[in-house]
């Protein structure tokens, strides 16, 4: 509300909440300071009410403060998500070597193949959790600012073009068409070229992995203002409204993901990689419905601007 539309009214019509006026009321009843949490209709904005009587003013009147603490309670939300979802990651590898164990020592030990079996899909589980504690060690370590780049003039080719080849046959098991578009006379960026190999290594098996056979995945570059932006776009099942803004946390996964493989750790280290490079990433996919792929997008300075 402006000054105008607001002097005069009543607090009640100014707040236009139930719960801020009962706290205001409180205040002006009992004389003494309230203090409340609110979170606004329900989703948002997450609002600290203090409210203060003000003795010896006119008519006893009350300041009343308003703290918003949205982003306090969006990072309690990552935390306790970071902890539940890193207990399902680790649950399900330990809960089947522990059924693995439990069948040799009731008996599978006496027969040699089925022996040798178990031994093997023990050794899966293992590396599944190696690589999971792997990651999580290079995360702390890009998000601590321990891991060194080597920034060099670096074609955006040779950035895109190894993670795609080595990909292709994945994309061609898959039954899927797996094409890069860049315009000629790209402008070299300024990057460590394994690290951001590694960053569309990450973006482009996602792509493959979410996207049913007969799709297409593409990877593009193209000069904007004084950045370069890699884009990998894909025909698959889309990314809902509500999980965008949280993909790229740790061990976080849309609905889509809860059946695929993976350690829910690759967007997280590809975010931190590209903004240890002074670069950006986000995502997009059509809010009008799920099904109609995703777009993920890497901007990077250019070496020269244009």
């Amino acid at each position: 509300l402006s000054r105008d539309t607001a002097v005069g009214k009543s607090f009640v019509a100014v707040a236009r909440d139930h719960q801020v006026v009962e706290i205001w009321r409180h205040c002006q009843e009992t004389g003494e300071e309230q203090s409340e949490a609110v979170e606004m209709g329900g989703r948002g904005p997450f609002l600290r009410v203090v409210a203060t009587p003000l003795r010896g003013t006119p008519q006893d009147g009350c300041l009343v403060l308003f703290q918003d603490l949205t982003q306090i309670r969006r990072l309690e939300t990552v935390r306790r998500d970071f902890i539940s979802n890193i207990s399902h990651e680790l649950r399900t590898p330990l809960a089947s070597l522990k059924a693995l164990v439990d069948t040799l020592h009731d008996g599978a030990l006496d027969d040699p193949p089925a022996a040798r079996r178990f031994l093997e899909c023990m050794e899966t589980e293992v590396d599944m959790l190696t690589q999971m504690v792997q990651e999580l060690l290079e995360l702390s370590r890009i998000e601590s600012g321990q891991v060194s780049l080597r920034l060099e003039p670096t074609p955006v080719a040779s950035v895109v073009l190894p993670p795609v080849e080595r990909l292709r046959p994945l994309a061609k098991r898959a039954g899927l068409r797996l094409t890069v578009d860049l315009l000629p006379d790209l402008p070299p960026l300024l990057a460590d070229a394994e690290q951001m190999r590694q960053v569309i290594t990450n973006l482009v098996h996602n792509a493959i992995k979410f996207t049913p056979s007969g799709g297409k995945v593409t990877v593009s570059a193209e000069p904007i203002k004084d950045a370069i932006v890699i884009s990998v776009r894909d025909t698959g099942v889309g990314i809902p409204a509500d999980d965008l803004p949280r993909i790229f946390e740790r061990f976080y996964k849309a609905d889509r993901a809860r059946s695929g493989s993976g350690t829910g750790l690759g967007l997280a280290i590809a975010k931190h990689i590209v903004l240890a490079h002074g670069g950006r990433l986000w995502a997009e996919s059509p809010t009008d419905a799920e099904g109609k792929g995703s777009i993920f997008y890497v901007a990077l300075p250019a070496l020269t601007p244009r």
